[in-house]
Order: structure tokens, then C-alpha cells, then sequence
């Protein structure tokens, strides 16, 4: 989310998600299946992640930056990510930035990765459903479900249990990882 100040600067709150990410062989029995729950199509689009060099604490909670490129805005993604029980938990923070940050971040940061998509965005409340062909990976799906503070939700175990037998294995890192590494 996105914030004006008094002072007219831009500022990114901090927001969380807990995770489903697969492989996913064919998304037309996903599409039927989020018909039958009420999820609606918003949008397919074409994204371009530039994923950036950053040190690694060590720990089991990965920081991560990328500058994402669609529609003809650029916005810059930081995110913290991990792994409990198979689901993936997301701290994030987005802000629109103009195209040429990206240039500037190539020169101090450096590149790790360039994450090439069509993605097939479907929401209902609380959660989107993104169908994703990633060059050079293939078809993944995503389930997020957008957490208040502090609160844990069965959720994302829910729609698990609703889409697994279309999925293929399970993804334990971010396409960054999958593309880069």
C-alpha cells in the first residue's frame, strides 16, 4: 500500500500474506474450480521481475528486492519470505517508483535475476489466485491470502485442500530462485 505524507513523500506500509505455491500442469481444471468458489478474472498481464543482489542474514527468513515492470509502471517490491508446514509467509512492502530506479539499483546492487511472466490474476476477498507461465520454469500457482496483524488464518490449508489434486509439486522459494539459481 501506497501512502502520501504532509511533506508529499510516498511511503510503503507493511503488509503480510501466507502463501500456496505449486507447479501446476494445466490451469484450465484451477479456472474451473475458482469459477465454482466465485473468484473473479481481473486481469492477464505481462511482468518483468529484476531481482537484486542483497547479503544474506543466515537465517531461515530470506530479504529479498526486485523492481516490478508492468502496464507501464515500475513499482519496487521489498519482501521477506519463509517456510512453515509447506506454506510460504510473506512480510512486503510495495511503492510505485519510476522506470529508471532500475538503473540506479543495477549499478549498486547488481542483478540476481530476471523473472519473465504472463500472469493470470483472479481474486476474491482477502485473496488473490495468480496462474503463472515463468520463462524458463513453467506453469506455477499461487494462492495469497492478505493477513491483518497479527492474525493466522486455515485459509490458505483450505484452499489447499480445494485445488491440490491439479497441482504438481511443491515450490519452496521464490521464482527468483527457481530462474537464478
Amino acid at each position: 500500500m501506497v501512502l502520501a505524507t504532509a511533506a508529499g513523500r510516498l511511503e510503503a506500509t507493511l503488509s503480510q500474506n501466507l502463501e500456496i505455491k505449486r507447479y501446476c500442469p494445466d490451469f484450465r481444471p484451477v479456472r474451473s474450480v475458482l469459477r465454482q468458489i466465485g473468484a473473479r478474472h481481473v486481469v492477464t498481464k505481462r511482468q518483468v521481475d529484476t531481482c537484486f543482489n542483497l547479503a544474506s542474514e543466515g537465517s531461515t527468513r530470506f530479504r529479498r528486492l526486485k523492481i516490478r515492470e508492468q502496464l507501464r509502471r515500475a513499482e519496487l517490491v521489498g519482501y521477506t519470505d519463509s517456510y512453515v508446514g509447506g506454506l510460504r509467509e510473506v512480510d512486503y512492502q510495495v511503492i510505485q517508483v519510476p522506470k529508471t530506479l532500475k538503473a540506479v539499483l543495477i549499478g549498486a546492487l547488481g542483478v540476481s535475476a530476471v523473472v519473465t511472466k504472463r500472469r493470470e490474476l483472479w481474486t476474491l476477498p482477502r485473496t488473490l489466485f495468480n496462474l503463472d507461465t515463468i520463462e524458463g520454469v513453467g506453469k506455477v500457482f499461487e494462492a495469497e491470502v492478505v493477513l491483518s496483524e497479527g492474525e493466522m488464518t486455515d485459509a490458505a490449508e483450505r484452499y489447499l485442500e480445494l485445488f491440490e489434486r491439479h497441482l504438481g509439486g511443491r515450490i519452496e522459494g521464490s521464482n527468483e530462485d527457481m530462474v537464478g539459481g
